[in-house]
């Protein structure tokens, strides 16, 4: 039974989105009053003419969020590799949102992306990294503020294996100076660049691979926030299931796993517990099995199970509601994933390791969607875009406050449709196929329950 609970002060415990939760199999009722931590999310979309789609392509794979034009307000860029053009750029303009143009020509951007002034001119700079087509790296000058000149393209990378998901900017050896970090998947090498000195001219950069694997699953993901994660005042390198920390006096950096299980993942990291190191998020990106968060001990990682997902390719720790603790997201695509099925899911934390589940949107794909104030109220706002499923085409969850709830207004429902039929999954040969549905009929039962509540 779910409810107030002497479980909530524990750390790893996720309930429902519910403050007074009664399920009674026997009868196949459910009583239910929505949380009223929860926040309401106003729908904008291309669809109805908030925004315009990027462009007429069904591949929507990155998206990276930054103040373009130093205005104050989040814009974000979207990439996608089949039509043209390949690279945009969204600005809110009071009612809606704008589209520029950053590149026209076809391209192949992989998953990922990021931001950072790379030739010291005062605004942010973009990079993507190219999909398994192709071996490049690329970084876009912002002409900001003129945006009547073009966005010049320039390379990091022209060489060697192919397949980059997933960048990040930090300084993550300690010497003042913020470096660039790349996974490789072709090369099966996480690589390391500091930036030159003259980037305009520098042509490709020099790498530093400070990683390599094998065989077994791709790595992949970064947060989208860099954390310190053994609170020696560095920055460090978190993704792939593992953790790195520079050491010594030269280039090298030592690898720590957190999860084998969890290489081939997007992840987030921040204060989830208050006091200790921060913790860390893994969610299934391009897969389905169980997202976890995990919390060190002092001599280990300990998992803690969040839910079954199907494609988690969203993953972000933030502040949602403005009660000072972190909160998590994690958001399923919808094709490859749950279809019109997907949801988007936020847990409030309480800072301590308790979480209130809810999902914040359902029925639409979401991949690489990020956080930011989209409309500059000063709140976090939601930038849902899909990969395929229904694309082209972008949706916005506007935040517009905790939800207002009444106590004493409950409603019934019938819980008898919903109950998995796990027997049809035990009779399937393949044990890999059991897996799958089994994880499907925990997720779809779940979440069955959590809308019915909100």
């Amino acid at each position: 039974m779910f409810g107030k609970s002497s479980r909530r002060d524990k750390p790893g415990y996720a309930r429902l989105d519910v403050r007074t939760f009664a399920v009674v199999l026997a009868g196949a009722a459910v009583f239910c009053t929505p949380a009223s931590g929860a926040v309401t999310w106003i729908h904008k979309s291309s669809t109805t003419g908030d925004l315009p789609a990027p462009n007429a392509g069904s591949q929507q794979t990155c998206c990276v969020v930054f103040d373009i034009d130093k205005d104050g307000v989040d814009d974000f860029v979207v990439g996608e590799r089949t039509k043209t053009p390949s690279v945009v750029w969204y600005k809110y303009n009071g009612t809606g949102w704008n589209k520029y143009v950053i590149d026209d020509t076809p391209l192949k951007p992989e998953a990922g992306g990021d931001a950072y002034d790379i030739d010291k001119d005062g605004d942010m700079d973009l990079v993507l990294g190219q999909d398994a087509s192709g071996n490049a790296v690329w970084w876009w000058e912002n002409p900001c503020p003129d945006f009547g000149k073009p966005w010049t393209r320039r390379l990091i990378k022209d060489s060697g294996g192919r397949k980059h998901h997933d960048q990040s900017f930090g300084d993550y050896d300690g010497d003042g100076k913020v470096e660039f970090v790349t996974w490789n998947q072709g090369d099966k090498k996480l690589l390391f660049y500091n930036i030159p000195g003259d980037p305009k001219t520098a042509g490709p950069w020099m790498p530093s691979p400070i990683y390599q694997w094998s065989s077994g699953r791709e790595r992949e993901g970064f947060p989208s926030i860099p954390v310190d994660i053994d609170l020696d005042g560095r920055l460090d390198i978190v993704g792939g299931g593992r953790w790195f920390n520079k050491y010594g006096d030269g280039g090298k950096f030592r690898e720590h796993p957190i999860d084998e299980e969890m290489t081939f993942t997007q992840c987030a990291a921040g204060q989830l517990v208050k006091g200790g190191r921060p913790e860390v998020v893994f969610s299934p990106g391009d897969m389905d099995g169980d997202a976890k968060w995990y919390q060190w001990d002092g001599e280990k990682w300990v998992a803690h199970t969040l839910r079954p997902v199907l494609h988690g390719h969203t993953c972000e720790i933030r502040d949602v509601d403005q009660d000072g603790n972190l909160d998590i997201m994690i958001g399923e695509m919808g094709d490859p994933g749950a279809g019109d099925e997907a949801n988007i899911y936020i847990w409030y934390g309480d800072g301590a390791g308790g979480f209130e589940e809810t999902i914040a949107w359902h029925g639409q794909g979401i991949h690489e969607g990020k956080f930011g104030d989209f409309d500059g109220d000063g709140d976090l706002d939601i930038l849902l875009k899909p990969y395929h499923h229904n694309a082209p085409r972008l949706d916005i969850l506007l935040n517009a406050g905790p939800r207002k709830v009444s106590l004493d207004r409950w409603q019934r429902y019938h819980i008898g449709a919903i109950m998995p039929d796990i027997c049809a999954a035990i009779q399937t040969r393949r044990k890999g196929a059991i897996a799958r549905s089994c994880l499907r009929q925990r997720r779809a039962l779940s979440a069955k329950a959590i809308r019915l509540a909100g």
